[in-house]
């Protein structure tokens, strides 16, 4: 049974907003439409992934350019121009509420349901300690129970102990768990690194098959916590 549903933020609540990315671009001299963005994010997080997985103590310092260089590159952006992007990036992201601001398609409906069935809902998100006040700000914080952001715990997924503090919070056991998130070396190892149950979304199709629930809708976390619960 089912009882639980974390959820990791960036790419899985929270989308960015793509035509800052192609701002960015166009000022730095190139040009590209929104499927060259969601095409150069896929690649991206398949490039981040596998900085991951071959990371030994399975943390990736330095995001900033682990993701956004091949983002860039592949969106034709000269090596000078590449590091101009990355810089200007960071930099608007610095202001409220930053580039991840669009909540995922179908999320009050999601929401909605997850509460009718009472199922107890959180954040467990890699980020840099400004993600509660901008998901207040964007007014969906108040849709979870908790919110774990790696910054103010000190350890960032895969690590097992972010998970192991979301687990004592809700407070639930792992096998009564679900956890959300974009990436598979850092969610889904992660939370089943915890004895979680772990789904993959992944609305663009930058992995192919995995050993893991996949989501393509947002919605789709409905049908595999009543595969889960069967």
């Amino acid at each position: 049974m089912i009882r639980g549903v974390f959820f990791d933020a960036g790419n899985t609540i929270l989308f960015p907003n793509y035509e800052i990315y192609r701002r960015i671009v166009a000022e730095l001299g190139g040009d590209a439409s929104l499927d060259d963005v969601v095409a150069a994010e896929a690649h991206a997080r398949a490039a981040f992934d596998a900085a991951v997985s071959r990371s030994p103590d399975k943390n990736v310092h330095g995001f900033w350019p682990v993701f956004y260089e091949p983002f860039y590159s592949r969106l034709g952006l000269s090596a000078n121009a590449v590091r101009m992007a990355v810089a200007n990036t960071r930099a608007i992201n610095d202001v409220d509420p930053g580039i991840w601001s669009v909540p995922v398609e179908g999320f009050d409906e999601v929401m909605a349901e997850l509460a009718d069935r009472d199922i107890v809902t959180g954040i467990i998100s890699n980020s840099d300690g400004r993600l509660d006040r901008r998901m207040r700000k964007i007014g969906i914080r108040d849709r979870f129970a908790f919110l774990i952001d790696s910054w103010d715990v000190g350890v960032s997924k895969p690590d097992a102990r972010i998970f192991d503090a979301a687990l004592k919070l809700a407070p639930l056991p792992p096998n009564e768990v679900l956890y959300v998130g974009d990436y598979y070396e850092v969610d889904v190892i992660g939370a089943r690194g915890v004895g979680m149950h772990a789904a993959l979304f992944d609305p663009y199709g930058a992995y192919g098959e995995t050993d893991c629930a996949m989501m393509a809708r947002f919605a789709d976390v409905l049908d595999i916590i009543d595969d889960l619960s069967a």
